[in-house]
């Protein structure tokens, strides 16, 4: 399972912050093990350079910037290929069916 595509097909629902991102994924897919914030920023940094993502706006406040995400066409492409992918039997296959089967349920 990538976490960078599970991060995109979470932004399918809507523009969000990292912070958000961070606490959907936990409720869905951190059952085990939730991500670090390092982990979700150095992703959406990733995602960024690589045109999957823009930022949809900045809000400033008391504390540092918070930025909010949104997937661009290239990054729903990307989902929707790998949601159309079948995927090979291996021992842990059940995580990344059932990231599949929670986001199409999603988006």
């Amino acid at each position: 399972m990538s976490v960078a595509t599970t991060l995109l097909g979470l932004l399918e629902s809507g523009p969000r912050h990292g912070y958000d991102l961070k606490r959907a994924y936990d409720e869905q897919f951190g059952h085990d093990r939730q991500l670090s914030y390092g982990q979700v920023y150095a992703t959406l940094s990733r995602l960024l350079n690589n045109g999957m993502i823009e930022v949809a706006g900045v809000e400033h406040g008391d504390g540092p910037e918070r930025k909010r995400y949104m997937i661009t066409d290239a990054g729903v492409t990307d989902v929707a290929k790998w949601l159309a992918t079948p995927e090979n039997p291996e021992p842990y296959l059940q995580n990344t069916l059932y990231t599949k089967v929670v986001l199409a349920l999603l988006s």
